[in-house]
């Protein structure tokens, strides 16, 4: 592990006095398929190819556990703290989903039921209705899994609390003998590839170019989504605004309402896949940003579909990023770029030369980015930019 101090260069307002670099070698010469940012608890976890998945100290870049349990390689990830436990959710070609304490390392369960690659997952807790039908008996607040595969189907189970026992399905066990398992809601007639839930509402995305819009209380499918002319890649559901994004191998970005079911317009200027997209939580003002094949990244406004500006100075196509409503890191093979996305102007180049990049994460005063050195061996390399101060 390489620990180096970085001088303030990075902007002439930003605080970059104790800024610091950590960059470690992870999991072999395996592809990272998920990462995650725990600022609060002050942890990395990501999972892998490998089958593994590994918890590091975010402040240290100390590896402190390693999750063994899957034999496939892990696709899915998500987190959540639950009734004084902080758990993981896991998704694996396996066609299993595993639930994780992240404080003693265990696996404490083990959900059957998909027949395909478990691709995505999303974890929430529903807000109920006084009047809402109740499901086999489901709980008010009780948090569900939401998980999404190749098998075309997407499945609801809820999350045990901590005074239940242990359950591991048998390998041949069917989902309907799972105490957790909720619904099953069917209607993609292609593998799905994107999941995004809040409250009660789960929005899936497949390759059979459609969208659906689900209640997770009762199951039911409120609203087919149509538009795109080829495979779905990406949807994001936005609460605040009650509105869905979705996005992919058509190069274009469609809005829809979520209460109607109504396409409100299709944002246009991508010339290739958009396999990536992401809303900012920043309120009145947020951004929705879009990654392409084409080597750009747009920003646009999600709330007129304005292009705000396009990041177009890479070299490759853009594989990974994340932003904070101000900043996004972001990039692809072979180089790695901080942006100011309010302004569009490039702020510092972070890595060059690299092989692959897979995943990156940032908070406003952390980043952290997963990658192949040229060498073929997986790197986990960790910023601390000394401050997230909101003035910036």
């Amino acid at each position: 592990m390489n620990l180096q101090s970085e001088p303030a260069s990075l902007s002439q307002d930003w605080n970059l006095n104790t800024r610091k670099h950590i960059s470690l070698e992870i999991h072999g010469t395996y592809v990272v398929t998920c990462l995650i940012l725990d600022v609060p608890r002050d942890i990395i976890i990501t999972a892998s190819d490998d089958h593994t998945i590994a918890v590091y100290t975010l402040s240290t870049g100390q590896l402190t556990s390693t999750l063994v349990g899957h034999e496939g390689g892990i696709w899915s990830l998500s987190s959540i703290y639950y009734d004084g436990q902080h758990l993981l959710v896991s998704g694996s070609t396996d066609k299993t989903v595993r639930i994780w304490d992240l404080v003693s390392g265990k696996c404490l369960h083990v959900f059957r039921g998909h027949s395909g690659t478990v691709r995505c997952l999303d974890v929430v807790s529903p807000a109920m209705e006084e009047s809402s039908v109740k499901v086999k008996e489901l709980p008010d607040k009780l948090p569900l899994i939401v998980t999404g595969s190749r098998d075309k189907s997407v499945k609801v189970w809820s999350i045990p609390g901590k005074d239940k026992t242990s359950f591991i399905a048998d390998e041949d066990a069917d989902a309907s003998s799972n105490p957790y398992y909720l619904h099953n809601l069917t209607g993609h007639t292609e593998p799905i590839h994107s999941i995004s839930a809040h409250g009660r509402t789960a929005v899936s995305g497949s390759y059979d170019h459609f969208v659906r819009v689900w209640d997770l209380v009762s199951g039911e499918c409120k609203h087919v989504l149509n538009g795109h002319s080829s495979k779905v890649y990406v949807v994001v559901y936005d609460p605040a605004r009650d509105q869905v994004y979705s996005t992919g191998l058509d190069g274009t970005i469609n809005i829809y309402s979520a209460t109607s079911g109504v396409r409100l317009r299709t944002l246009t200027g991508h010339k290739s896949l958009v396999g990536l997209l992401e809303l900012s939580s920043s309120d009145p003002s947020p951004y929705l940003v879009s990654g392409c094949a084409d080597a750009t990244l747009k920003v646009w406004d999600p709330i007129t579909g304005v292009l705000i500006h396009t990041l177009d100075d890479h070299p490759s196509p853009i594989t990974s990023f994340h932003h904070d409503g101000k900043r996004l890191v972001g990039g692809g093979d072979s180089l790695l770029r901080m942006w100011d996305i309010r302004t569009g102007t490039a702020v510092k180049d972070l890595l060059r030369d690299t092989l692959s990049l897979w995943k990156v994460a940032f908070d406003g005063q952390w980043a952290v980015c997963a990658y192949s050195k040229k060498s073929g061996q997986s790197m986990l390399d960790i910023w601390n930019f000394g401050t997230s101060d909101s003035k910036l």
